[in-house]
């Protein structure tokens, strides 16, 4: 038997239990420390799921029992710590938006590189079943050549949604674009299978009086191979939290969403027939979400998530979504930014310097 994979966890706030929670249930590793600055919290997820309490993560990060370090904290405090953790030989996961800078994330992925260590930006959404089935549509090449995305992810943005500071853009390093937006700028890229080069599009405060934290942001993506992507998203969608992602190609179509999870997708003969749509409903999913509520769909889609880097560890080969991808996914977030500031195209869009500011 091949010994476990030590976890130190380093944030115990509302996803850092929900990660402890799926560390648990995942094979091939365990939780040896919990870390948070808050030392009741972090006694709180240990005694829970195990592992020992701290309220010192920078020295959990170099424990040597510890393999992987999973980063749960504002998304201003990631680089430091994901910095701390690389250097002592530690494959990092690290919850999106990768960092508040782009800057931050660019050293973030040179780490890893340099000291020969992964590092996984946390885009648990492409192992939801509705985006798993989409992808395996395109990959079996039943709706043709992609030509192109559009994506829409929204929540009403209030206090339901996230602590204040998910609204401070000296924290997140934006609004609903690098908040729940980036899930979806992610899957975007991941539908696309092509490099972005250039984008345009407006971000705004429609409702939410939050400065440079944008309530609404709308992106319109080209890529090297001529595909268009429209991405939006919203704090002002007072329906609840929902995302989805619509996929065209040449023969077909695929629309991922959720809640709740489903896909509706059909195939033509050629262009300019209407297609059959067709559904799968996820029926066993469906019932067990039902009974256990939306915490038990995001603890499955993380136990898949770790379970495929735990293996890439052993392996020793990168698993998406990586650093990188978190990266990218930033770029196409702030590449928005820029031109809601300038005016001007923003070309290069995924080769751009990693010290674009707002």
């Amino acid at each position: 038997m091949t010994a476990p994979l030590g976890v130190a966890l380093i944030g115990a706030g509302g996803i850092g239990e929900i990660r402890a929670e799926a560390v648990a249930q995942t094979p091939g590793l365990e939780l040896v420390a919990v870390a948070d600055i808050d030392r009741s919290r972090a006694e709180k997820v240990a005694g829970r799921y195990g592992g020992q309490p701290s309220a010192d993560p920078l020295a959990v990060a170099g424990q040597k029992n510890v393999d992987l370090v999973i980063i749960s904290t504002p998304p201003n405090h990631h680089a430091d710590l994901s910095l701390a953790a690389l250097a002592s030989g530690k494959h990092v996961l690290c919850e999106k938006p990768l960092a508040h800078t782009l800057a931050d994330a660019g050293r973030m992925c040179a780490a890893a590189e340099a000291h020969g260590v992964l590092l996984k930006t946390g885009f648990n959404h492409r192992y939801f079943p509705a985006m798993a089935f989409a992808r395996r549509l395109i990959d079996d090449g039943r709706i043709g050549e992609i030509i192109t995305v559009q994506a829409y992810a929204g929540h009403p943005g209030g206090v339901e949604f996230g602590h204040d500071w998910v609204h401070d853009s000296a924290v997140t390093g934006g609004g609903s674009l690098v908040d729940n937006g980036i899930h979806i700028l992610d899957l975007t890229r991941f539908f696309l299978d092509d490099p972005v080069v250039s984008a345009t599009g407006y971000i705004a405060n429609l409702v939410w009086p939050f400065g440079n934290a944008e309530d609404n942001g709308y992106a319109l993506f080209r890529t090297a191979g001529g595909k268009v992507a429209q991405v939006h998203a919203s704090w002002t969608q007072w329906r609840g939290y929902r995302f989805w992602v619509e996929i065209f190609g040449t023969r077909g179509y695929v629309k991922a969403s959720y809640p709740p999870m489903m896909a509706e997708w059909g195939q033509m003969p050629e262009p300019g027939i209407r297609t059959k749509r067709r559904w799968n409903l996820f029926p066993a999913f469906q019932i067990r979400e039902r009974l256990k509520g939306w915490r038990w769909t995001v603890v499955q889609s993380f136990v898949e998530e770790m379970s495929l880097f735990a293996e890439g560890i052993r392996a020793g080969r990168e698993v998406p979504a990586t650093g990188r991808d978190g990266l990218r996914a930033m770029q196409l977030a702030h590449a928005i930014y820029r031109f809601s500031r300038e005016g001007v195209e923003v070309k290069d869009v995924e080769d751009s310097p990693d010290d674009i500011k707002r």
